[in-house]
């Protein structure tokens, strides 16, 4: 099963071709997973869906990507970063 998300719930940087978004702000727009656990397809692939245009990309699981942040290096968090058969990447916040 592949698991779907609305491209409203990401945020898109085209100077960096990825969209971004929190793990636990997705849900996934399967009817039998609505209004269930957010992100929950895990590492699994899934597809970002425009319904105003009807497109939609497919991402694969590509790695684990640690993050410092510059302000206090003491803190970091984890995203996953998945990418789209045309190079398109998205990266899912996991950890704070």
């Amino acid at each position: 099963m592949t698991f779907k998300y609305s491209i409203e719930q990401f945020a898109w940087v085209k100077d960096r071709n990825t969209f971004y978004a929190d793990a636990w702000n997705l849900i996934a727009l399967n009817e039998q997973f609505v209004g269930r656990e957010a992100f929950s397809n895990s590492k699994q692939h899934f597809c970002i869906v425009n319904y105003q245009t009807e497109g939609f990309r497919r991402f694969t699981f590509l790695k684990d990507e640690v993050y410092t942040y510059e302000d206090d290096p003491s803190l970091n968090y984890t995203a996953w970063v998945f990418t789209s058969e045309d190079g398109i990447r998205c990266e899912i916040c996991v950890t704070l």
